[in-house]
């Protein structure tokens, strides 16, 4: 239940911060518009990074590599839909609600995330998925930042920071770094 409640905070919090931000556009007098995504709406991107996982005794960190694949469709020049998809690429032990230890064995996630842009770099997202942990699926929210680094008309990087909120209790931080290609 307190995962729960931390889990609606953050996503309260998530709001508010959109809410403040999309007021002091209405202020501006520039009009955003982002050339790089009109010309091309779909991205799909190749990520690497590592899963900050609170060990059993809540001391440390278990640091588990990723490997991520994305795909995005940008709908204007402030909004965008994604489908994410994580791999944890090592087993992991983490305790659960009643106190047992449960192995974790290379988890696969997948998320539909909606994203908005707060400038021409950063955007923020959220959205549902689902986690394939040893046979079994479970659900999580993800909360996260991303930005866009362009090298060029089609190719960029994209750093990514992510909080997946499982329903079962624990959490996971995952910061990653990845290549781009606007199709």
């Amino acid at each position: 239940m307190t995962d729960l409640f931390y889990v609606m905070k953050l996503l309260k919090l998530l709001v508010f911060l959109t809410t403040v931000y999309a007021q002091a556009q209405e202020h501006t007098t520039e009009i955003f518009a982002d050339p790089h995504h009109q010309r091309h709406p779909l991205r799909a991107a190749v990520l690497i990074g590592h899963a900050m996982v609170p060990d059993v005794n809540g001391t440390g960190l278990y640091f588990v590599p990723t490997w991520g694949v994305d795909l995005d469709y940008h709908l204007s020049d402030t909004w965008s839909i994604g489908w994410h998809s994580d791999i944890e690429l090592e087993n992991y032990i983490i305790i659960t609600d009643n106190g047992k230890e449960l192995e974790i064995e290379t988890p696969m996630i997948s998320t539909l995330d909606i994203f908005y842009r707060l400038n021409h770099n950063l955007i923020v997202g959220f959205g549902p998925g689902m986690t394939a942990e040893n046979g079994v699926i479970k659900t999580l929210v993800r909360v996260g930042l991303e930005a866009e680094v362009p090298l060029n008309d089609r190719w960029e990087w994209t750093p990514t920071l992510y909080l997946d909120q499982r329903i079962d209790g624990h959490s996971v931080w995952t910061f990653a770094v990845g290549v781009a290609h606007y199709l």
